[in-house]
């Protein structure tokens, strides 16, 4: 977490805009997990990998793309390997697009479709309103 958390700060630097997509296997915030309560203590809600995601998107200035455009609960991207915890929502957002703060304006819509199932995550699908050029 420290590497990453240190590549981050350095891109950041080259004032540049950037987009990173991936599962970092931390829930952030209380509605990034179904169970916080009962999570305190488990891995990927500890109180060290969200003070780590709360500088990413606090003090280095890093944008989550589906809170810029959602503050609502119960938005998972990743559910344990069993048919009960997928069928309750006993779910965990570990599945991020962080966008530089210039990118922020562009977000127009974010959602984590359960279905179709390919693996225990589910994809994190963020429209943009901008055009690409290469």
């Amino acid at each position: 977490m420290d590497d990453f958390g240190k590549y981050l700060d350095k891109q950041r630097r080259k004032r540049r805009e950037y987009i990173y997509c991936g599962s970092l296997y931390v829930a952030q915030q209380k509605l990034d997990i179904k169970n916080w309560r009962d999570s305190q203590q488990s891995p990927g809600f500890l109180a060290p990998e969200r003070a780590w995601m709360d500088e990413i998107v606090g003090n280095m200035g890093y944008v989550d793309a589906l809170r810029e455009v959602s503050r609502e609960g119960d938005q998972y991207s990743w559910w344990p390997d069993n048919e009960q915890a997928e069928m309750l929502n006993l779910g965990w957002r570990f599945d991020y697009q962080l966008l530089t703060p210039g990118l922020r304006r562009f977000v127009r819509s974010a959602r984590l479709p359960r279905q179709p199932r390919f693996s225990q995550h589910a994809p994190l699908i963020v429209d943009y309103d901008w055009t690409l050029t290469i």
